[in-house]
């Protein structure tokens, strides 16, 4: 990758719990667990809220509504044996449907490593990224 990529995730609290809904990712070849805010890459033209509401629809069938942008976090980091390099803007959003928040697990339409899940606001044993985003959302 010669040029940073930008990305939009979202930062989706469930209204009781507080937990996130994050992609949990297996990495092949490691075996090692991780979570990331769901979102996706930024297209030419497209707002990152735009690119949240298209890809929260692509990649699990779910409606959201975007909210507050909580900041912008640059990321360095290895996947997969390649470096990597990501400006990703970070926004507050909700489910459209409250009936989506009951959903425990839910498999990726366009990644067979990847569910979604409720990530608990303390006590997770898998790291989240992008780095920075436990700062980002707790000063928010």
């Amino acid at each position: 990758m010669s040029q940073p990529r930008p990305l939009a995730v979202a930062v989706i609290r469930h209204p009781r719990t507080g937990a996130i809904f994050v992609d949990e990712t297996t990495e092949p070849g490691t075996g090692r667990v991780h979570h990331r805010a769901v979102g996706g890459g930024i297209e030419f033209g497209e707002l990152a809220a735009q690119t949240l509401v298209r890809e929260l629809r692509e990649e699990y069938g779910i409606q959201v509504t975007v909210g507050a942008q909580l900041g912008v976090l640059e990321n360095l980091f290895v996947y997969q044996g390649q470096a990597g390099h990501e400006l990703v803007v970070v926004h507050e959003a909700e489910f459209a449907s409250s009936e989506d928040y009951s959903v425990e697990r839910t498999p990726c339409n366009d990644d067979p490593d990847t569910v979604g899940t409720w990530r608990p606001r303390e006590g997770s044993p898998y790291p989240l990224y992008p780095d920075g985003l436990d700062n980002l959302m707790s000063d928010h």
